[in-house]
């Protein structure tokens, strides 16, 4: 009983506790601050921010078979967009992986446990399996992210590092750098966009400027760039590149219209604009330039130069390898396009010309062969070609094609009546090491 005496005096404490709560609440409700305390007070006003925010959801919530569906459902919990970029590549990537490794041969077991050498067919179906997949990746991933997916945030928003690159650029330009800092973030945003910004710039550069802008930031010119820095030696001049690129430009824009083509018709066509493109470059640039530009490009002459650069020769030596390199690239593509000859008697006849080579080159940098007992020494004779007159050509004009003098024609050919020539007749032409360009078209 006495629990209960102590629960009822318990429950009188609270409620007289209580009411003199409430009265005093009453109380301070009817009586004003007074002014001391008014001067404490402020007139800010606190504002709740409400956050709403789905705290339970699983993955299997989010994701989905259909890509479209599954970036709605990642944009809807929050998730950054190149965190999405990355889920999706990687997603797709993986997805084609293991679609390929079911179908590659390559990624198949291989029978001939002794050698990782596989069938030339199934190397030929893997590479193909494998630029299809590559395709169909960039396809994919094109329609869900854009076209600019694989450029990273810093390449692609208004303040990336490659737009900062374009301006400073800009800032250095004689002919850009009066532009207002507005026009080149205008500039800038359109060299560093997916499409085609010439068309654009013109309505806001002046010829000058377009001029400079194409020079800079063209990837013909930045192509252009490449293709003269690998001349070893060649050194370039501005106004030189500049009148290239002018005289080249609208060419090589046809021909890189050509790249997704590879039709007859495509081939033909590509062959005479690249014809075209050299006959452009040679009406720039000095004969001495020029020739020096079509040397630098030879396979033949950039071989001769190496192995003058690693020492193994004198400069006195380079028209020698040269002739030797360019007559050994001759028989070679000659053996190869012979149809009489089998396999192998193509093989023994390339291994003969490249011992040749080989011998021959010996020489010229001055080494010393062994001697062949069997084989008699006999004189070197002068390096000469059979030329096939053609209609309407001329002493003057075969001298012109082979680089020679006339009067040496007539010297090596002591039995021609070269005042009238006819078609077919055979002259023969004492070659310089040095072989000449051919003559402009």
């Amino acid at each position: 009983m006495r629990w209960r005496a102590f629960l009822i005096l318990s429950l009188i404490v609270n409620l007289l506790l209580a009411a003199g709560w409430i009265i005093s609440s009453r109380k301070q409700a009817n009586h004003p601050d007074d002014p001391a305390s008014l001067a404490t007070k402020t007139n800010t006003v606190t504002k709740t921010a409400v956050i709403v925010r789905r705290q339970f959801f699983s993955w299997q919530e989010i994701e989905s078979q259909d890509y479209a569906a599954y970036i709605k459902n990642l944009r809807e919990i929050g998730c950054p967009e190149q965190t999405i970029r990355d889920i999706i590549i990687a997603d797709v990537t993986q997805m084609l992986r293991e679609k390929q490794r079911e179908q590659s041969p390559r990624l198949k077991p291989n029978p001939k446990w002794w050698t990782n050498q596989r069938d030339p067919a199934e190397q030929e179906a893997d590479s193909k399996q494998s630029n299809e997949a590559w395709a169909t990746r960039k396809t994919i991933l094109d329609q869900l992210l854009g076209p600019n997916w694989a450029l990273r945030p810093d390449f692609a928003s208004n303040t990336n590092a490659y737009q900062q690159m374009l301006v400073a650029t800009m800032d250095i330009s004689p002919a850009l750098q009066s532009l207002s800092p507005e026009n080149k973030r205008i500039v800038a945003n359109l060299l560093a966009g997916p499409n085609d910004p010439w068309k654009q710039l013109a309505g806001i550069l002046d010829p000058n400027q377009l001029e400079d802008a194409q020079l800079r930031f063209s990837p013909q010119a930045d192509a252009l760039r490449d293709e003269l820095d690998m001349l070893p030696g060649f050194d370039t001049q501005p106004n030189e590149f500049k009148q290239i690129f002018k005289a080249t430009a609208e060419i090589e824009s046809r021909i890189r219209a050509l790249a997704e083509r590879d039709d007859p018709e495509a081939q033909a066509l590509r062959t005479k604009l690249l014809a075209e493109r050299d006959a452009a470059i040679r009406n720039v640039l000095s004969p001495q330039r020029y020739e020096q530009f079509a040397r630098l490009r030879d396979p033949a002459y950039i071989s001769a130069l190496e192995l003058l650069a690693d020492g193994k020769g004198n400069p006195a030596a380079l028209a020698t390898l040269y002739a030797i390199n360019r007559e050994s690239s001759a028989e070679q593509e000659r053996i190869q396009n012979d149809d009489k000859l089998t396999e192998t008697q193509r093989e023994i006849e390339l291994k003969k010309i490249e011992l040749e080579q080989m011998k021959a080159t010996a020489l010229a940098l001055g080494e010393t062969l062994l001697e062949e007992p069997s084989a008699q020494p006999a004189p070197k004779p002068e390096p000469k070609k059979t030329h096939s007159v053609a209609a309407g050509e001329s002493l003057d004009r075969i001298a012109r094609i082979y680089g020679v003098d006339p009067n040496a024609l007539r010297t090596a050919n002591p039995n021609l009546n070269f005042n009238s020539l006819k078609a077919g007749d055979k002259v023969s032409v004492p070659l310089n090491l040095i072989y000449p360009l051919p003559p402009p078209n």
